[in-house]
C-alpha cells in the first residue's frame, strides 16, 4: 500500500511535465510473468515508452536486429538493460522516476537486477531516481549496497504502528465507499 501512494504521489507530480517520466513494476512471486528481471525491465521499458514515444528508436533497432528473441531468449536480460539504459540516457529526459515494488518476488534474475538498479543509481545521469520495496532479505540490502547512497526504511521495526495506519488508512477508504 506503501509503495502505491508513492506511485500516486509520483503520478501526480511526472503528469505536470513533459520531460519527467515515471516507470513502475510490482514484482509478484506467484505469477511467472511478474516475478523475474527480465519482466521488470520489460515493464519499466513499456511505461517508458507510453509516456514518452520518441523512446521507441531505442528499442527499435534492437528488435529489428533481433527479433522476437529480443524479448525472450536467456540473453533477454541483458539486451533489454542497455536499451533500457540508452532510454535514460535520452538528451531530451529532465527525471525518471523507477518504481520496483517487492524485489524480494523476484524469483530470478534478481542479482542481475539489482546490480542494474545500483548501477542505475551510482552512474551519471543523475536524473534517475529509483525507490525499491522488498522484505526483509539481507542479500538485497547487501547487493543495493546501501550505505550512505541510499536510503533504508524498515516498516518491521514499527510494525505495531504501520499496521495500525494501514487499518486507519482502509476504514477510510471504506467511509468513504459508504453512501
Amino acid at each position: 500500500m506503501l509503495m502505491i501512494g508513492i506511485i500516486n504521489e509520483l503520478n501526480l507530480l511526472t503528469s505536470a511535465s513533459d520531460a519527467s517520466l515515471l516507470s513502475f513494476f510490482l514484482c509478484q512471486r506467484t505469477d511467472a510473468q511478474l516475478n523475474n528481471a527480465t519482466a521488470v525491465l520489460r515493464g519499466l521499458i513499456y511505461q517508458l515508452i507510453i509516456q514518452q514515444p520518441n523512446l521507441i528508436s531505442y528499442l527499435k533497432a534492437e528488435y529489428e536486429h533481433a527479433g522476437k528473441r529480443l524479448f525472450e531468449d536467456s540473453n533477454a536480460f541483458h539486451a533489454l538493460a542497455g536499451i533500457f539504459q540508452n532510454m535514460l540516457q535520452d538528451s531530451k529526459l529532465i527525471v525518471a522516476y523507477l518504481v520496483v515494488d517487492a524485489l524480494d518476488e523476484c524469483e530470478a534474475g534478481l542479482p542481475r537486477l539489482l546490480g542494474l538498479i545500483t548501477h542505475l543509481a551510482s552512474a551519471p545521469p543523475t536524473q534517475v531516481k529509483s525507490i525499491v520495496s522488498s522484505g526483509e532479505r539481507l542479500d538485497i540490502e547487501q547487493n543495493l549496497g546501501l550505505d550512505d547512497t541510499g536510503m533504508r526504511l524498515s516498516l518491521e521495526v514499527n510494525a505495531k504502528l504501520v499496521s495500525r495506519a494501514i487499518s486507519t488508512y482502509i476504514d477510510y477508504k471504506v467511509s468513504q465507499l459508504a453512501p
